[in-house]
């Protein structure tokens, strides 16, 4: 049956119709129970003329509208609804549903208004739109379905750039390319307005005629310093995951850092739900999670210390990084053997058609990165290097302990990737990364730490939807604590190697985008070895056994478009751990506290034996509700395990810490997080906003006896107890995204506690009550901001605060035999005094015309400007006999200037 309409009365009835099908959506379920399969290519009229015959249902329409759409290709039953919505999506053509049997199609005067304004506005703010044409201008046919390929890259390098947001402003969807920088996009034959948007490159527009099946190459240009920047401002409603960035790597080298040295690490601590013990803290701390709880990725392969200095600087150059992505909330079910967050670091790789350079001399190091072609448009080469160069800087640092600035530092660390295309489809890439450090405190002992990282992968496509990844990933890390004094002297080593098989395996389908995979990693530790190195050392020569273990895990993930405005990323990880002989496993009297002395029995391990196994579940699951263009709703909940656990009696890392892994005794982490959060823009898109929640519950985690002892301690057991944790907390984000002032400031609200209750007094801490964790810090204030002076002349700056951390003080003191006897009432009894610093710097950079050869940049930092002696730690000396007198020590006690020269060619 047809409906005709007159021309002049069409928007006049279109109101009619909406009204009509308001009053009757009660009665609107008979599309969504009614399934009918079509005809392949069968005409979308002939279609309907069918389902009359077959049901009560009557289609209204004319004939012009809908003779040129054709049933799609289809195995899946689905309703009506969702037939005639996903072959109309785009079209200008809905329909409704009155009183249940009548179905009224119409041409929405909406559609090409908004499509107008958004021309008009883009045009407005000066946006080159660039017209495309996908598939043969002959072969047209409006309402057809048509595949869309695309592939986004670097201008520059060629390089596929991975999470790039593309969003198609008709259909009021978007989707995000993958690993190697792919999309695929099935919509109705038309013309398309998209938007391509990604951290630190250039915003894209694109008219898009799309005719017919084809390949869409679009490129993009790193991000321009511009008096009012190109911001994106959508990625937080886009994107389904709740809890995920992607890190603004463009910002690192204008914002104010210590001593001038850019910093990702010192990035991250300024996001909302992260903090960090002090200035020479390593690692950083996740919504309650310990350090040990994030997984950092290297080009795939984790590194265990992130760290040059003992945390005063991050162990990556941030020239050499393409991109880095951080999860913090909803993981990915691909990641997985860390319970708190995962921070995925890509290096970069190089041009394929030219060479470039960029480097960089500052007061502690220097810095060169090289990339270009080996053979043009085939392979590549990227190299990069850094090296302080002078131990001068600990000596011009005021502190309250004499010894900090009286010690030797230096490190280096560097990173290689060569990439060779094979064929059109299928790519080859190697790259390394090391890195090293030698610390010492006055006449202290010498601290030394490397970490080791390789990478071999493998990238097909195979089809237009399916393509996979295969990784061989070596890693390695150490670590050396040597002692001079001849009546001390010794060498205590400590290592872990770590080779790993990952097999990933991505499809883009129509409405569900699915990847799956399997990952493998064998660990070999070595616990510790201590080795005296003169003929008068009192120290006696020790070792504890080494430790094997394997770790895998099988995982699927699917991504799926739900309805336009929902999207749902389902995944599950089957985490699988086997600990593995050549060990020993103690056996203690039942029912007295797990002591070395009530050891009964041993049982040995020959070498390949297992001698535990933990097979564990993953689930994930992330909802993204978009509530309109400006705004999104989303959830998310994650389980997570982790084998590995860092050993330590201290709220920061230290060179002496241990990795030990699971075992009999030890169980997985096990951790249960929770999260909501609500994103919005603003429709001028210069601000944008996002509230998230959280709840975090953590089972097994290890907490070390008072008094223990960790360092070569073949029964660990009888020194670590296992507890559980909890965290929750409340984070604002604020942001001014464009303007002669730019910037931000975010707020948490975040509590972290442990328990650990045991069946003896000895094995309870707290006598069983919650206490906080060392990384406890209820308020947590961060701000930036950017101030474009002129074009070229910025003044950026950053704020930070946060409560103390909490540490444990004696309340009493006693002497016995001579010896100072301290009384601890309680664990993490006292908190320090808060933290607070303001870093600010003046960045001058030079002409950046496109066809310019040499850039240059001067910035001028001062870090700590009103020189806050912010406490690191407490401790106490006894003075005449009994008195106990308490020291705050603070590292860096006054502001530090730094200069620095950037380069780039």
């Amino acid at each position: 049956m047809k409906l005709l309409f007159l021309g002049s009365k069409r928007i006049l009835l279109f109101y009619l119709l909406l009204l009509l099908a308001v009053s009757a959506s009660h009665a609107q379920d008979i599309l969504d129970s009614t399934f009918q399969q079509p005809t392949p290519d069968q005409a979308l009229t002939e279609f309907l003329a069918s389902v009359e015959q077959k049901s009560t249902l009557r289609f209204y329409y004319l004939d012009e509208w809908l003779e040129p759409f054709r049933m799609p290709e289809s195995t899946d039953r689905v309703s009506l609804r969702t037939t005639l919505g996903t072959l109309l999506e785009g079209s200008g053509v809905d329909f409704v549903v009155i009183y249940n049997y009548a179905v009224v199609f119409f041409k929405n005067p909406a559609h090409s208004q908004q499509r107008d304004a958004l021309i008009k506005k883009a045009t407005a703010e000066r946006k080159k739109i660039d017209r495309v044409t996908v598939g043969n201008k002959n072969t047209y046919q409006p309402g057809k379905r048509v595949t869309i390929q695309g592939l986004v890259s670097d201008e520059d390098n060629k390089a596929p750039l991975a999470g790039v947001t593309i969003y198609v402003h008709e259909l009021n969807r978007g989707l995000a390319t993958d690993a190697a920088g792919k999309f695929n996009l099935v919509l109705p034959a038309g013309e398309y307005l998209f938007t391509l948007r990604s951290v630190n490159y250039e915003e894209k527009v694109l008219n898009v005629m799309a005719y017919g099946n084809g390949e869409l190459k679009v490129q993009m240009i790193i991000e321009p310093t511009l008096l009012e920047e190109i911001v994106i401002s959508d990625q937080n409603i886009l994107n389904t995951g709740i809890g995920q960035s992607k890190l603004k790597l463009t910002e690192l080298q204008r914002a104010p850092s210590f001593l001038g040295e850019a910093d990702v690490i010192k990035q991250i601590q300024m996001q909302s739900g992260v903090t960090t013990a002090s200035e020479a803290a390593q690692g950083f701390n996740v919504r309650g999670g310990s350090t040990d709880q994030n997984l950092v990725l290297f080009d795939g392969t984790p590194i265990f210390n992130t760290s040059h200095a003992l945390g005063f600087f991050t162990a990556f150059n941030s020239d050499a990084l393409q991109e880095s992505a951080f999860y913090k909330g909803s993981v990915p079910a691909e990641f997985g053997g860390r319970t708190s967050s995962v921070l995925n670091i890509t290096s970069k790789e190089g041009d394929f058609n030219k060479w470039h350079g960029k480097g960089g001399l500052g007061l502690v190091s220097s810095e060169l990165v090289l990339d270009g072609p080996l053979k043009k448009d085939t392979s590549s080469l990227a190299f990069s290097v850094r090296s302080s160069y002078s131990d001068w800087i600990l000596n011009q640092l005021e502190t309250r302990y004499r010894g900090i600035s009286e010690g030797s530092i230096f490190f280096y660390d560097a990173n290689i990737k060569y990439a060779h295309k094979l064929d059109k489809h299928s790519k080859l890439t190697v790259s390394g990364y090391t890195s090293m450090d030698r610390f010492s405190i006055a006449n202290d002992t010498v601290n030394q730490w490397q970490n080791i990282a390789a990478t071999v992968r493998y990238d097909k496509t195979v089809n237009d939807a399916w393509f996979y990844t295969a990784a061989l990933h070596w890693g390695q890390y150490g670590y050396q604590v040597s002692e001079d004094d001849p009546v001390q002297a010794f060498d205590l080593n400590f290592g872990v190697i770590y080779p790993s098989l990952k097999i990933d395996v991505n499809r883009n389908g129509i409405l569900h985008k699915q990847s799956f995979g399997f990952h493998s990693t064998y660990y070999q530790f070595r616990p510790g070895t201590i080795t005296p190195t003169s003929e008068e050392s009192q120290i006696k020569p020790a070792s504890v056994p080494r430790e094997t273990a394997i770790e895998s895990a099988l995982y699927f993930n699917d991504s799926y478009n739900w309805r336009s405005n929902v999207q749902i990323e389902a995944g599950l990880r089957l985490s699988i751990y086997n600990r593995l002989g050549a060990g020993n496993v103690y056996h203690y009297l039942p029912d007295l506290p797990r002591e070395p002395e009530y050891t009964t029995d041993t049982t040995s391990y020959s070498a390949g034996q297992f001698i535990k196994t933990y097979i564990r579940p993953e689930p994930r699951l992330a909802a993204n509700i978009t509530l309109d263009l400006q705004s999104a709703l989303k959830i998310g909940y994650n389980r997570m395990h982790q084998y590995v656990h860092l050993i330590t009696n201290s709220a920061t890392i230290t060179p002496v810490d241990i990795w030990q892994a699971s075992n009999t005794y030890f169980k997985p982490v096990r951790s249960d997080q929770f999260s909501v959060g609500y994103f919005r823009n603003s429709k001028s898109n210069v601000y944008d906003f996002a509230f998230e929640v959280y709840y975090k519950m953590q089972a097994n985690i290890l907490e070390f006896k008072d008094g223990a002892n960790l360092i070569l301690n073949p029964q660990l057991e009888t020194a670590l107890l296992n507890g559980k944790a909890r965290a929750y907390g409340a984070e604002l984000t604020v942001n001014k995204l464009k303007g002669r002032l730019t910037g931000g400031f975010n707020y948490a609200y975040a509590r972290s506690k442990r328990k650990v209750e045991g069946p003896f007094d000895v094995e309870t801490v707290n006598n069983g009550s919650w206490y906080p964790s060392n990384f406890d810090q209820p308020n947590v204030f961060n701000a930036n901001w950017r101030y474009n002076i002129t074009r070229r002349i910025f003044f950026t700056g950053t704020f930070t605060y946060h409560t103390g951390r909490p540490v444990s003080i004696p309340v009493s003191a006693y002497s016995t035999d001579g010896n100072m006897i301290m009384d601890f009432t309680a664990r993490n009894n006292y908190r320090l005094a808060d933290y607070h610093r303001m870093d600010v710097a003046f960045v001058l950079e030079g002409s950046r015309k496109k066809n310019r050869l040499f850039e240059s940049t001067w910035v001028l930092s001062i870090y700590n400007v009103y020189g806050r002696k912010n406490p690191y730690s407490v401790f106490f000396v006894s003075q005449s006999g009994m008195l106990l007198k308490p020291y705050q020590l603070s590292l860096i006690g006054t502001a530090v200037p730094s200069l620095t020269y950037q380069f780039k060619f």
